[in-house]
This record gives C-alpha cells, structure tokens and sequence, in this order.
C-alpha cells in the first residue's frame, strides 16, 4: 500500500546494513511511501527500496564487501575514492543482481537525495534523478570528507549529504508531509561529541578553499544533536514514527566482518516485523 507519508533515512556507511533491514521488512509487507529522502548510504538504501529490489544491498554486503574493486585503501594510493560507487551499478556476472532501473523509473514513489555543495556548505536536494545522474547524485551523497573526491553535480561540486544535513526531515516538512517515518543508524540516545581541535585544523585546512563547507563541518555536531532532539521529541509526541538500532551489533563505517553485517541487516528487519502493528497504525491514523 502506498502510504501519505514521507520515510527519511539517515547515512552511516555500514551501519545502513539496518536501514535495509527495516526497507526490505517493508517490502515484504507492501509498504511504500509517497516520498523517500535519503543521505549518504540511506540514499543509497532509498534507491534500492524505492526500485522494490529487496535483499540486494545485504547481497552486495555480505559477497562483495572484500572485492577490492568495491571498496579499498588501497585505492588513495591509485587517487581514487577508497568506496567506489559505479560497482553497485555495473553488472558482475551469474551471480549479481544488476540495479533495476526500470522499476525504479516505474515508481509512485518521489526519491529525494541529500548532498552538502561544496560552494556554500548548504544542503543540495536531487529528486527522481535517473540514469548517469542517478548514480553520480547518489555518489555525491555518500562521498566522505577527506576520504573521497567531490563530485561534479547540477548543482556544483558535493560532498556527504551528512554534513550539512544529516537526519532531513525538514525536507518531509517542506514537501507537505504531517506523517514522516525516520529510520535512524545511531540509538536513540546517541550524541556527537564536538569537533576535536585537531579535525578543525584539518577541515580549514584541506578545504581552505571553501571554508563555508569547513565550517558547516565543524559544526555538523552541534546541528546533528538538535537535530536529534527534535526527532526524539516528535516520536515521544506521536508526531513522527522513528526507529533507531537499540542493543544491536556494532560496526565500523567501512566494516569488513560480513557476518556482523548479515546480522545487522536481519536485527533491522526483526524490528520493523516487530513493530509493524504500531507503524501502521501511525500511518492509518
């Protein structure tokens, strides 16, 4: 069923392994949503839910993870992007999964994907992108601070959706939605710490020439706890309906333990089956 509701899904690299979990129990159970906003790998978890491809990014994880044309150190020795993106796009032989453009073309659903313009440091929004603008959108979106290149957008150079916006609701809000589903990669209670000194230097320093993008950097904390704060007392209120990985296996932003990412994905897609009663009452009210 398509639901009058907008689902925003936060970034976190590996830990996205969750936000498939909860996508793909909704796809088991016919949940779509008007809208799906994403940042960094919550767009890519969107792209694959918004094309119904259920079980293809946990696929990806727990087989391809260790190729190193995916995803490798090794790569900044070459100058390229130690996550290269085009692999999730490319076709792999017998056993790959290619991404179903068609089907995502096909959809009732508005994907909308979350990057930071290097220019002003602001939040940039993508909306039903297709074909090569699809994938460099999404490359965008997930391209971390000083591990990965900017990427060449419509509009300009970006970089991580997360900094400038990491949980983006207020996209949902600008877009109408009274109903808006969050899905979370950090428990619910989890804080950032402030910009140490040293990651400050670093920020002014390799971005110099685009201190605006720096400083929303330094000050991405300090926004994300707010931002936190609002989602939490939303969901408290009934307002919004959020989940957020409680008591689960921990694992790192490019995690290469396979099985802790499988157990990840099916923690996530336990929780969504368990509160589906309470979700779809949220969405039918």
């Amino acid at each position: 069923m398509l639901y009058n509701a907008a689902l925003v899904l936060e970034g976190g690299a590996m830990r996205g392994q969750y936000s498939t979990g909860i996508t793909d129990a909704f796809l088991a159970h016919h949940i779509e949503f008007k809208s799906v906003i994403g940042v960094s790998a919550g767009a890519l978890c969107g792209a694959q839910y918004v094309s119904k491809q259920y079980g293809r990014m946990v696929h990806v994880h727990t087989h391809y993870r260790k190729d190193k044309e995916y995803i490798s150190l090794l790569h900044m020795l070459k100058h390229q992007d130690i996550l290269n993106l085009d692999f999730l796009f490319e076709d792999h032989g017998w056993d790959w999964n290619n991404f179903d453009e068609r089907a995502y073309e096909r959809s009732s659903t508005n994907f909308t994907i979350v990057a930071t313009q290097l220019s002003s440091g602001r939040m940039v929004s993508f909306i039903n992108p297709t074909g090569s603008e699809l994938v460099n959108d999404l490359k965008a979106s997930c391209s971390m601070p000083f591990l990965m290149e900017p990427q060449i957008t419509s509009k300009g150079q970006c970089l991580d959706g997360g900094v400038a916006d990491s949980i983006p609701y207020d996209i949902a809000e600008q877009q109408g939605f009274d109903k808006i589903v969050i899905v979370r990669t950090r428990p619910r209670a989890y804080q950032k710490k402030p910009t140490s000194k040293l990651l400050q230097q670093m920020y002014r320093r390799v971005f110099k020439e685009h201190l605006a993008f720096a400083e929303t950097g330094i000050k991405r904390p300090e926004v994300y706890n707010q931002q936190v704060e609002v989602v939490n007392q939303k969901a408290a209120n009934g307002d919004w309906f959020c989940f957020s990985p409680e008591n689960m296996v921990k694992v790192g932003r490019l995690e290469k333990n396979t099985n802790k990412l499988a157990e990840l994905y099916h923690q996530g897609q336990q929780q969504a089956e368990h509160l589906l009663p309470e979700l779809t009452a949220y969405l039918t009210k």
